[in-house]
């Protein structure tokens, strides 16, 4: 293994402290909300060139549980299960595996940046509507590899796609020619290293969100979505760890909504005794503008609506945030080896300043992305049970560095009357298995 594959690998166990280099979507949840300062295998939906770390392993999910319309009995299922695998064919020897070939998919992930441009419905005409079908293929793509030097490369496509066909009362999918939804991403990435340790990543791509009734082409309207992010890795002997700055910027553009979001901050993270920590902060700069796209609480009990019909002269609405962000994680071995708990966090606080257009007339029943021009302070969701709230808790289990489930417990299980029989105890479950 020559050293720059070395300083990778390492970087990639050392980074996880107790040996979880297959992290999961739970972990991240119960650590932090978000996995921008440290390495693991979810980062290969930033930097697809990181398919090459965690090759010859399986991972799957039931997915998340956060319903909270639950009455007392009553079980609803997790929605959007996931599994795929990546595996590698190295085309090196014992003491050096490069250069490498990486290919893996995974079935079953919503892009949650990009499925939130998706109203509910489309109007298309006084008092008629166009449902918006939930995505049903849903399949990430990967293909990559390292070269002789042991820098790494990789391209990634994600393809969720309906056309035609809608899920009706009965939970099966029947015909529906109004029914369109498409989203369509590429991007590549490179991951390089140095003899120091140090490691820096760069990505870019493009994508396409669309949906009906019309159905479009990939180059229809010109509404592209612009992602570009990078990091790096400095490795700091004097507290166990690595400084690690980032920075993000996503340009979107889908029908009747412009949205430009622009990242940058720095973490560090630091291993201790049987466990590991991490810390970041962030600057966040947020502009959102859209046109005939609204809430309406009369449209199946409230659902977000964007008008179809032909308008010459789109009234735009405004919506800027600007502030920061401030998350953490820990992970420690408690008792056993083989068993870890987690706990994290993330507040953000964004001034945010509402512009609506004068030409729209808004009601209480039906509103825009502001309801009215104003500023005011806003924050991620304190306490819904998502990924993106303030809080989560967690734990893990690693059998013999092969087999690792990790869980994310449900924020209110302490909390609850274990009499009554309701509610959830975990609201995640994930797991990896290396061969």
């Amino acid at each position: 293994m020559n050293l720059r594959t070395a300083a990778a690998v390492g970087a990639a166990f050392g980074i996880l402290g107790v040996g979880s280099a297959f992290a999961t979507f739970a972990r991240v949840e119960s650590m932090g909300k978000n996995s921008t300062y440290i390495m693991d295998d979810v980062s290969i939906f930033d930097n697809p060139a990181n398919v090459n770390l965690y090759s010859n392993y399986l991972i799957g999910g039931f997915g998340a549980y956060t319903d909270n319309n639950m009455s007392a009995g009553g079980n609803v299922d997790p929605q959007h299960p996931t599994f795929g695998g990546i595996f590698a064919i190295s085309f090196g020897d014992d003491n050096n595996p490069d250069p490498k070939f990486s290919i893996g998919g995974l079935f079953g992930r919503v892009n949650e940046d990009l499925a939130m441009y998706l109203p509910d419905y489309v109007q298309t005409g006084k008092s008629t509507y166009a449902v918006v079908p939930e995505t049903v293929t849903n399949f990430d793509g990967f293909l990559g590899g390292t070269f002789s030097s042991g820098d790494a490369w990789g391209l990634h496509i994600y393809i969720a796609h309906q056309d035609g066909g809608d899920l009706d009362e009965s939970g099966t999918y029947q015909t529906d020619d109004d029914a369109y939804a498409s989203i369509v991403q590429l991007d590549g990435g490179l991951n390089f290293q140095t003899g120091s340790g140090t490691s820096y990543e760069v990505s870019g791509g493009i994508a396409r969100v669309q949906y009906g009734p019309d159905r479009h082409s990939f180059f229809d309207d010109g509404d592209f979505t612009i992602l570009a992010k990078a990091r790096a890795f400095f490795t700091m002997e004097a507290i166990d760890g690595e400084l690690v700055p980032a920075a993000s910027i996503k340009l979107a553009q889908a029908p009747g909504i412009e949205d430009k979001h622009a990242q940058a901050g720095m973490g560090l993270n630091v291993a201790m005794d049987r466990g590991f920590f991490w810390l970041g902060l962030d600057f966040i700069w947020n502009q959102k503008k859209a046109h005939d796209w609204f809430y309406d609480k009369t449209v199946n009990g409230g659902a977000w609506v964007y008008d179809s019909r032909d308008d010459e002269d789109p009234h735009w609405d405004k919506r800027s945030d600007v502030g920061g962000k401030i998350s953490f994680g820990i992970e420690r071995n408690i008792w056993w080896d083989w068993f870890v708990i987690r706990v994290g966090g993330q507040k953000s606080i964004l001034y945010t300043d509402c512009d609506v257009n004068s030409k729209n007339n808004y009601t209480d029943s039906r509103y825009g992305i502001c309801k009215d021009d104003g500023t005011f302070f806003s924050t991620n969701p304190l306490a819904d049970g998502t990924a993106d709230d303030h809080v989560g808790f967690g734990f893990g289990i690693n059998i013999e560095e092969r087999l690792k489930i990790d869980v994310t417990v449900a924020e209110d299980l302490l909390f609850r009357n274990p009499f009554q029989g309701e509610g959830r105890i975990f609201s995640r479950l994930d797991a990896t298995y290396s061969f």
